[in-house]
């Protein structure tokens, strides 16, 4: 082991208000967490602490998927034993970096957790690698710096779509849109040519990937950064 990576997980299992079952996204834990594992320690976070609850959606589209099948059944006690994401306050400096998982659950509690915010921050002004996959980028939505600049001013992004959005029918359910958000606070938001294709985008010590294919890249511009 070389270092250490913090991984932050939505709490949220639910869409507020309505019996639909959300949570992470489940390609965009496991294809981190196999890339990554072998040379870096990381430590599982959420805002809650305890366990995180897979979107079963992204179970269903994973059922051919190795290393997403591999990481739902042999590593339960990665996603079913995090630590509090507060607890982590003013320790950046014992991490390499911080990677968001993607899904749903992000853009309704890590959008707009005051810790999950000032965490990622620090990160930002410690001068880690700051990274995110899909609707993990929400996390970054709101994030501001001891400056009040906001962490994407001057950097160029990618996160979900809005055009993934609605292929999911997510439109009218998720509380902002993210393709829109990033657009207005960044130096340029990105996509693929056509939706569900890998997308990654570097700027700096900043890493975001477009949606759950992006994933992998994510890793590999991580292990790519701290090399």
């Amino acid at each position: 082991m070389t270092g250490k990576i913090l991984f932050i997980v939505t709490s949220v299992a639910k869409v507020p208000g309505k019996d639909l079952d959300i949570g992470f996204w489940l390609q965009e834990f496991a294809d981190p967490y196999f890339l990554l594992s072998p040379k870096y320690e990381l430590v599982i976070a959420s805002p809650k602490g305890g366990a995180t609850i897979p979107d079963p959606t992204s179970i269903q589209l994973a059922a051919e998927d190795v290393n997403a099948v591999k990481f739902l059944n042999e590593k339960k006690h990665v996603y079913q034993n995090t630590q509090k994401l507060s607890s982590f306050l003013g320790r950046a400096n014992e991490f390499d970096a911080v990677y968001v998982v993607g899904g749903h659950g992000p853009m309704f509690d890590l959008a707009v957790d005051a810790d999950s915010q000032a965490l990622i921050a620090e990160f930002w002004e410690k001068g880690k690698v700051v990274a995110a996959d899909c609707a993990g980028v929400g996390s970054l939505a709101n994030v501001k710096l001891s400056s009040g600049d906001h962490l994407l001013k001057g950097n160029k992004v990618t996160g979900f779509s809005k055009g993934e959005v609605e292929v999911l029918g997510f439109g009218n359910i998720v509380p902002f849109l993210l393709e829109d958000k990033l657009t207005a606070e960044s130096a340029g938001y990105e996509k693929s040519g056509a939706p569900w294709e890998a997308h990654v985008v570097t700027s700096g010590r900043l890493i975001t990937g477009q949606n759950p294919a992006s994933a992998a890249g994510v890793a590999k511009e991580i292990l790519a950064a701290l090399a």
